[in-house]
């Protein structure tokens, strides 16, 4: 332990300031993450908007990942203009964005306004994570990405829990809760932190020239990058393929032709568009990581991890809210300590669980655990660590949908924060052994990539593949078409909710909800699911077992662990 404390006296002040900025903007983010599957899609008799489960897909499987790409340009964008004014931008634009989110129901103005959210976090994101590794050093990397990661889950159990508390009062409270922490944050950034050390100075000519420049940059990088990043992808693959096969050496140049100043004249003036000089520097510097074919490789095998990963938060409140009954639980609950009852129940004066209190156990396991588990991973090289989290992570999730017994869920959850704790923090600190250090805030934007690749695909699961296979709505509608029921179709323009299918179901059947749960459990299997998730951890399993043995080789780890 004495170990331990020493390292913690190494961390300089603005890592500590960091990782509370963290904690908060992650309190914000998982308080409404945690609730807003089930947001979306219960009955808007409940106060929720009542979209089906391919729509709630849609919304966080895109919109996170775009949130997760956009940080390749962020990250860029803040180390050449400074962390601490795009951190300013961030807070502005995360704030406005939780508050817009809950004034709108429309389907559409929801997208936008989670968009909005995803640029403000995805400026965020790639500033606190290089922080970190620019305030720690080999001797205290390990343990300062274990502190990180443990104020993430801090934010994240706490933020679901106040949560939890304000939808009962009014959906509305929960984006308010997330506009005050982010605040906060705004708070400790203008008035605590400093910017980390730089190779370089910063250029700087006063405050309203300097703030629009970044918005500048930020807005035509945006664009840029949307309409083109799949073309870069082309034109690599393209010219690895020339470069294979040629033996040669070759290049489109694509990067310098689009980046490129243009000029133009008005009325005999000569006008300059800014556009090129600094897009130029931005993604010539993102393009040219394409060159770390290992780093690229690493970054694709990951995917899955991420993609298997996010069906805790995306997928499981709707399983349990929809199969798990979470009555046993409450009692074990009140009869070990009443108190725990008030702090994780109850719902509306029933005696269950929540299931955005389900899933915030993840998020308690590590803030209990975290230490020790990074004190054992210190031990192990970062690679091996990620591999074998991933193997413990995936069982977890396996047992997680296996099953509508709580006890069971609680027990998967834990195992699968079991190997979070182990593949998450190590994925962090590789991507900041690995990267070189003027490009820090760069490898830690790509570090992203598969997490917004693992979103895209996550949301796919989540919405199109659980309202097939185990969507509770999905199933009592194709029940009924069986058993040719004349029930109205759920529709937010005849006011014929969820909650009146369920109770007209019933009515004809005589079946009451709990059978209704049970014939549709029994008959229909929704806990398969569990086997697509398993499937996704266990290929990624795979592929990076082959990429530590055959791909590295005797170098591994790049010579850095």
């Amino acid at each position: 332990m004495s170990k331990i404390v020493r390292t913690f006296k190494k961390f300089p002040r603005v890592f500590w300031i960091g990782n509370t900025m963290e904690l908060f903007e992650r309190w914000a983010w998982y308080g409404l993450f945690a609730v807003l599957a089930l947001y979306l899609t219960l009955s808007p008799d409940t106060g929720a908007l009542g979209f089906t489960q391919t729509q709630k897909g849609d919304i966080l499987g895109i919109v996170t990942a775009i949130l997760y790409l956009l940080p390749i340009i962020t990250g860029a964008i803040a180390d050449r203009y400074g962390y601490r004014k795009v951190l300013i931008l961030a807070y502005i634009v995360l704030s406005s964005g939780y508050f817009m989110m809950g004034r709108f129901t429309a389907y559409g103005f929801v997208f936008f306004a989670f968009l909005y959210v995803a640029l403000g976090a995805a400026m965020f994101k790639p500033i606190v994570s290089a922080t970190v590794a620019k305030s720690t050093d080999k001797d205290t990397r390990s343990i300062g990405f274990g502190i990180f990661y443990m104020m993430v889950n801090i934010g994240g159990f706490f933020g679901p829990i106040v949560a939890s508390k304000m939808r009962v009062i009014n959906w509305d409270y929960v984006f308010i809760m997330s506009t005050l922490s982010i605040l906060v944050n705004l708070v400790l950034v203008l008035l605590f932190y400093k910017e980390p050390k730089r190779d370089k100075p910063l250029e700087s000519k006063n405050i309203f020239y300097d703030y629009g420049i970044i918005l500048w940059t930020l807005i035509t990088s945006i664009i840029i990058f949307v309409v083109f990043f799949t073309l870069f992808l082309s034109i690599y693959i393209l010219e690895t393929l020339v470069i294979v096969f040629t033996k040669k050496r070759f290049s489109f140049r694509f990067v310098e032709l689009l980046t490129r100043a243009y000029s133009f004249r008005i009325k005999g003036k000569t006008i300059k568009l800014s556009l090129g000089e600094d897009n130029n520097k931005i993604f010539n510097n993102i393009t040219t990581i394409f060159k770390d074919s290992k780093f690229i490789l690493f970054l694709f095998f990951i995917v899955g991890f991420w993609t298997m990963f996010n069906q805790i938060f995306y997928t499981l409140p709707n399983f349990v809210e929809q199969w798990v009954d979470t009555h046993a639980l409450y009692t074990a609950f009140a009869n070990t300590w009443s108190g725990l009852t008030w702090f994780f129940g109850p719902e509306n004066g029933q005696p269950v669980i929540k299931p955005e209190i389900i899933v915030s156990f993840d998020a308690m396991f590590i803030i209990l655990f975290q230490l020790v588990v990074s004190s054992i991973a210190m031990r192990l090289k970062p690679i091996n660590s990620i591999i074998s989290g991933i193997i413990v992570a995936a069982i977890g999730v396996g047992l997680a949908f296996s099953t509508h017994n709580v006890f069971y869920v609680v027990f998967g959850i834990f195992i699968f924060s079991l190997g979070e704790m182990a593949a998450s923090p190590k994925f962090t600190e590789y991507i900041g052994i690995i990267a070189p250090r003027e490009k820090t805030g760069l490898y830690m934007g790509y570090s992203f990539l598969p997490v917004a690749i693992g979103n895209l695909l996550a949301g796919f699961l989540s919405g199109r593949v659980y309202q097939t296979m185990s969507d509770k709505v999905s199933l009592i509608q194709i029940e009924a078409a069986k058993r040719g029921l004349e029930i109205p179709a759920i529709s937010k323009t005849t006011g014929f909710t969820q909650t009146d299918y369920f109770d007209k179901f019933s009515k004809l059947t005589g079946m009451s909800q709990q059978q209704i749960t049970e014939y549709l459990w029994k008959h229909y299997h929704p806990s398969q699911i569990w086997v697509v998730f398993f499937i996704i951890g266990a290929i990624a399993v795979a592929g990076l077992w082959i990429y530590d043995r055959f791909i590295l080789g005797k170098d591994k780890e790049t010579k850095a662990a």
